[in-house]
């Protein structure tokens, strides 16, 4: 019998796995790289070190406090139940933040150059709620780099360039998001170092960066590169700005057949 061909690229790969309702953790390389949780071939959740995850916006945020978080992980049932049952999260903010989460890490995925991948064995204990088909994370990702393209220009190079303040006068009217990203911005950190520093996704602090832009109030600081931030995470806060409200181990083993190291352009 024929093999098969290969997937040409992660879209299509992605589309063999929901047709055979595959449950699979696809490794994706590259800068930023990450992984794509896949359950009955369902998108469930995307890791990367190019967006915050949930826990790191909950956390990050004030939403959420590191020993809160750790007990509720550490208890039988449901992450969901457990945030809800100590007062933390309701079911439905779980979920927005799940949500959030996973296409903020798709979207931070396709912003890599392409990549080559390899599908494993599902990995344990990730942090999910809702499931999506990879025909609308796909969609999604293209409509936001396309918002951005139109915004800023190439998504790309915007989430490799770091970013300093002007000496423009900061607008009344400039909302307090707008501001929090402004005050964090210090010449050393890119839009994904904001991210992290804020507890906010890495698309929604592309697309202030931009509003910030039209108004003159940032600059790029230094030519784009491609090597990794070393900027801090944490957030300067000016004297008596208020604070915002509370709001390796080993590989699994591979499966014959499952390796493919095939470039891919988009998630």
């Amino acid at each position: 019998m024929t093999p098969a061909p290969a997937p040409r690229n992660l879209p299509a790969l992605l589309a063999g796995l929901h047709d055979e309702r595959r449950d699979a953790a696809v490794a994706v390389s590259g800068t930023p790289g990450g992984t794509i949780h896949v359950r009955a071939g369902l998108v469930v959740a995307v890791d990367t070190p190019g967006a915050p995850g949930v826990e790191s916006v909950l956390l990050k945020s004030g939403r959420v406090d590191d020993r809160s978080w750790a007990a509720a992980r550490a208890a039988d049932g449901p992450l969901d139940e457990q945030l809800h049952k100590r007062g933390l999260l309701s079911p439905e903010e779980f979920e927005v933040t799940c949500t959030a989460a996973l296409f903020d890490g798709a979207f931070a995925l396709a912003l890599g150059p392409g990549a080559v991948w390899e599908v494993r064995d599902p990995a344990p204990d990730v942090v999910a709620a809702r499931a999506f088909a990879p025909h609308l994370v796909a969609a999604e990702t293209t409509r936001r780099l396309a918002v951005l393209t139109e915004l800023w220009g190439s998504p790309s190079e915007l989430a490799r360039t770091r970013l300093r303040a002007t000496d423009t006068a900061r607008p009344a009217t400039l909302r307090a998001r707008h501001t929090d990203v402004l005050d964090a911005v210090n010449g050393r950190r890119t839009p994904r170092d904001l991210a992290f520093a804020l507890g906010r996704g890495t698309y929604a602090v592309m697309l202030d960066l931009a509003h910030l832009r039209t108004l003159g109030l940032i600059h790029p600081d230094v030519t784009p590169t491609g090597r990794p931030s070393t900027a801090l995470r944490v957030p300067v806060r000016r004297a008596g700005a208020p604070h915002a409200p509370a709001g390796g181990t080993p590989l699994p083993q591979r499966t014959p057949g499952t390796h493919h190291p095939h470039r891919s352009d988009t998630v």
